[in-house]
C-alpha cells in the first residue's frame, strides 16, 4: 500500500484540506518554482531585457533567441518574466503571442500599456444659441466685421433654448505596474432658473414669450426690452431685436438698428439706419449727412431731422426738418419754438401743420398733402392692364368655344388632336383670372388710400418764404412772394389758400 496516497483512519477529506502541506506537496511546488526559475534564468542569461517608461505607462521586451537546442519561449513564460519585472497590467496579448509563436527576437516590442482613466463628463447645457459673447471677426481680406460682435439672440414663444445633458461617470485607469489611477468625480448641474422660460420633463427648455435671450450667472431670461448704455458705433455695428430697443447714448455713422417694436434713442443720431415695427423716438434728433434712413410702421418723433430719408406709417413730429425727404401716411407736425421746414420734400397724407416753411435764402422747399401724384399714375396703369387682361380672357373664351364646335362636327379624332391646345388655353385662362383678381384688389387698396388723403390741408402758422412749393394731391402752387399765416386745400381743381385768423 502506498502510504502517501492513503488518508489516516478517522480523517475525512475536509479536514485534510485544512492540514499543513505534506512533504510531497511542498516538494511538488518547489519543483515548479525551480522550473520557473530555470526558464526565467535562461531569459536573463541570454541578455533579454524589459524597458519601462518613467511614468510606468508602457513597456517593451527585447527577446534574445533561445540557446541552440532549447525550446522556444511560450506565452506564459514571457508573461512570468514580465511579472518578475513588476509588469502586471495591460498586456499586449497579440504582440506577446507573436513573439512566442513566431519567434520575434532581437527587437524591442511593446508588451504592455497602461490605461489612463476615462474622466467622464460633468453635466452640461446644450444651448441652441451662442451662449458666449463673441468679438469682431477678421475677414479673409484683412478687414474687420464688427457686426459679428455682441449679436443679440432673438427668440419667439415656443423656440427651444437649451437641453440638459446629464453627467457621464468615468472609469478608473491603471499603469502597467498595477497602480490604480482614479477617475475624477463628475458633477450634475442645477436646473436652469430664469424668467420667460419653461422646462419640459425631458430637461429641455423653451421660450414662453418673444424677446431676447440673456444668459448670466446660470440664469436664463427672456427680456422684451433691449437697453444699451453708452454709444453704439461700428464695434457693435448692428442691433436687431424683436422687442423694444432703448439706447441711452449716441448712434454713430454706419450703424443699423432694427426693432420689432419701438426704438428710443436718448442721444443724437448720425448717418445710421433705423427700422422699427412700432414708433421711433429720437430725443435729440438725427443729422444724416444725406446717408441716414429712418423707417417706422408707427410714428417718428424727433427734436430735429436733417439730411435724412424718413418714412412713417403714421405721423412725423419734429421741431425742425432740414433738407430731408419725409413721407408720412399720417400727419407731419412741426412744433416747438422753431417749427420750421427748410429744403427737401415733405409729404403728409393727412396733412401738414407747421410754423414756418422755407428761409430768406429762398431754398427750394416742397411740401405736399394728400395722395401723391404717383399713386394716381399707378392706378391708371392698373386700369390699363385690367382692360388688356379682360380682352385676352374674351379671346380665350372664343378659342375654347371654337374648339368645342369643331369637336362636335368632326368627332373624337379631332378632339384628340386638339387636347393639348385646350389644356394650354385653360391654363392661360386660369393665370389671367388670378392676375385679374390681384389687379382689382390693388386698385381697391389705392382707391382707399386716395380717399384717406381727400380733405388734407396744409396749415402754416407763420412765415412762408419765396422758393416754397405748396402741393395738394395732384396740384402744386409755387410761392412767388413771401407771405404768412395761410391754410391751403384743394378745391375745384385748384389750390385755395385762406388766411389763418387768430
Amino acid at each position: 500500500m502506498d502510504n502517501d496516497s492513503t488518508l489516516p483512519q478517522g480523517t475525512d477529506q475536509a479536514e485534510t484540506e485544512n492540514q499543513p502541506e505534506t512533504e510531497n506537496q511542498a516538494g511538488t511546488e518547489n519543483n515548479i518554482d525551480t522550473a520557473l526559475d530555470t526558464m526565467l534564468e535562461r531569459l536573463d542569461i541570454n541578455r533579454s531585457y524589459t524597458k519601462i517608461e518613467e511614468d510606468h505607462m508602457r513597456a517593451w521586451l527585447y527577446l534574445m533567441p533561445p540557446d541552440p537546442g532549447d525550446a522556444k519561449y511560450n506565452k506564459q513564460e514571457i508573461k512570468d518574466y514580465l511579472k518578475r519585472s513588476g509588469i502586471v497590467f495591460g498586456y499586449h496579448e497579440s504582440n506577446i503571442a507573436a513573439m512566442a509563436n513566431k519567434g520575434v527576437y532581437c527587437r524591442e516590442i511593446v508588451v504592455a500599456e497602461g490605461r489612463l482613466p476615462d474622466e467622464g463628463q460633468d453635466g452640461y447645457f446644450e444651448y441652441t444659441f451662442e451662449a458666449e459673447v463673441k468679438g469682431p471677426q477678421i475677414l479673409e481680406d484683412g478687414t474687420v466685421d464688427y457686426t459679428a460682435a455682441n449679436k443679440l439672440v432673438n427668440v419667439r414663444a415656443g423656440d427651444k433654448l437649451a437641453t440638459y445633458r446629464p453627467a457621464r461617470q468615468g472609469t478608473d485607469g491603471s499603469d502597467i505596474m498595477g497602480n490604480l489611477m482614479k477617475a475624477a468625480v463628475v458633477k450634475e448641474l442645477p436646473i436652469l432658473r430664469g424668467n420667460g422660460i419653461r422646462r419640459d420633463t425631458d430637461d429641455t427648455y423653451y421660450a414662453e414669450k418673444e424677446g431676447k435671450v440673456e444668459l448670466r450667472d446660470g440664469k436664463l431670461d427672456i427680456k422684451s426690452t433691449h437697453e444699451i448704455y453708452g454709444d453704439v458705433d461700428l464695434t457693435i455695428g448692428k442691433v436687431e431685436f424683436f422687442g423694444d430697443i432703448i439706447i441711452n447714448g449716441n448712434v454713430l455713422s454706419g450703424v443699423v438698428v432694427r426693432a420689432g417694436r419701438n426704438i428710443e434713442i436718448r442721444g443724437s443720431v448720425e448717418a445710421a439706419s433705423l427700422f422699427a415695427g412700432g414708433d421711433i423716438i429720437l430725443q435729440r434728433g438725427i443729422q444724416g449727412q444725406q446717408r441716414a434712413k429712418a423707417s417706422a410702421r408707427g410714428s417718428i418723433f424727433a427734436k430735429f431731422i436733417e439730411q435724412t430719408v424718413v418714412t412713417a406709417g403714421a405721423d412725423v413730429v419734429a421741431d425742425s426738418i432740414m433738407n430731408s425727404r419725409i413721407v408720412a401716411e399720417g400727419t407731419v407736425r412741426l412744433s416747438g419754438k422753431r417749427g420750421v421746414i427748410v429744403g427737401g420734400y415733405t409729404h403728409g397724407l393727412l396733412g401738414i401743420d407747421t410754423v414756418s416753411v422755407g428761409n430768406d435764402a429762398e431754398t427750394r422747399t416742397v411740401i405736399h398733402a394728400g395722395c401723391e401724384a404717383d399713386m394716381f399714375d399707378k392706378i391708371a396703369e392698373l386700369k390699363k392692364r385690367e382692360v388688356q387682361v379682360r380682352r385676352t380672357l374674351d379671346e380665350l373664351r372664343e378659342t375654347l368655344e371654337d374648339i368645342n364646335k369643331k369637336s362636335a362636327v368632326y368627332g373624337e379624332k379631332v378632339q384628340q388632336t386638339m387636347d393639348s391646345s385646350v389644356q394650354k388655353t385653360i391654363y392661360q385662362e386660369k393665370e389671367l383670372r388670378e392676375e385679374l383678381a390681384i389687379l382689382i384688389s390693388d386698385q381697391q387698396d389705392i382707391q382707399a388710400y386716395i380717399q384717406r388723403g381727400k380733405g388734407a390741408q396744409i396749415r402754416i402758422d407763420g412765415n412762408i418764404f419765396r422758393g416754397t412749393v405748396i402741393c395738394v394731391a395732384q396740384l402744386q402752387m409755387p410761392i412767388e412772394k413771401n407771405t404768412s399765416f395761410m391754410n391751403y386745400i384743394a378745391q375745384g381743381g385748384a389750390i385755395v389758400g385762406s388766411v389763418i385768423v387768430h
